[in-house]
């Protein structure tokens, strides 16, 4: 910036009957030095609506007079300039309000004695029968039991003998006849045929396992028949009825036989893990 445009710049500071405003003032010296508002926006981290209306001396769209002082003293040492005259300028322009304090009305008045005294008498009277209540309940529920024993106060009458009470037996029951069989003539009987079993489509599967793997087989019912965790050296055996849907993990570790046959786990294995349905 040229001596002449800080002459400028300052000699709008000085006291003329027909000086400009705050916000004109902070407005041509940002346009002397060729900074936009978003410039300004930028460095000062202020929005463009509170540097809009600064400059436009619109001091009530501002959030207060601390506020717009701490903007004015911030936007002039950006400016570089004195910030004293316009923090003047300001107070003659928006002068600080002077608050009104007042002592309250009742100053001096005693103050209400605390206690019982401040209870309302219902209240009191609530109070009162709710604890009697409360009482009452627990000396019901509580309270020791006492037991009365009936005794013959008469001495010239006897008091009957107690009298045990003798559990009535339960009737015998006659025994049941028993029904005679006739002899059966093995010769003449005839001989029930024998239904074929129901094991005749039951299949059944061998595991090897030569590492750390997992396994989970469920039969044609959806049903799991095996299922957990081995490791090398184990060997395990499981029948249903196929299809049989499984999952195996770590498969390259397990040998697998269905029936008389070798199943070959590579095609069904994808990220170690082989998923497959043997018929």
């Amino acid at each position: 910036m040229s001596e002449i445009q800080e002459n400028l710049v300052v000699t709008q500071f000085e006291p003329q009957t027909n000086a400009p405003s705050l916000g004109l003032l902070l407005k041509k010296a940002r346009e002397v030095r060729g900074l936009t508002i978003s410039d300004v926006v930028h460095a000062l981290k202020f929005s463009s609506r509170q540097i809009e209306a600064l400059e436009a001396n619109d001091m009530a769209a501002l959030p207060g007079n601390v506020f717009v002082r701490g903007i004015v003293r911030s936007y002039a040492r950006l400016l570089k300039l004195d910030p004293e005259p316009l923090l003047a300028l300001l107070a003659n322009e928006a002068p600080v309000a002077i608050p009104d304090v007042r002592p309250p009305d009742n100053m001096g008045n005693a103050m209400p004695r605390g206690g019982l005294r401040q209870i309302p008498p219902l209240v009191a009277l609530a109070v009162l029968l709710l604890i009697a209540s409360a009482s009452m309940v627990g000396w019901h529920y509580f309270g020791p039991k006492s037991t009365v024993t009936a005794k013959a106060t008469d001495p010239g009458v006897a008091s009957e003998p107690e009298t045990a009470v003798q559990p009535i037996p339960a009737p015998v029951q006659p025994p049941m006849p028993q029904a005679r069989t006739a002899p059966v003539d093995s010769q003449s009987a005839p001989v029930p045929e024998t239904a074929p079993g129901p094991a005749a489509d039951v299949r059944q599967l061998s595991f090897q396992f030569h590492g750390k793997s997992w396994i989970e087989i469920r039969d044609s019912s959806q049903q799991i028949i095996l299922t957990g965790q081995y490791v090398d050296g184990n060997r395990e055996q499981v029948s249903g009825r196929p299809p049989f849907q499984m999952v195996i993990g770590n498969a390259a570790h397990v040998d697998l036989e269905y029936g008389d046959r070798v199943v070959d786990l590579k095609p069904y294995t994808r990220a170690e893990v082989a998923r497959l349905s043997l018929d």
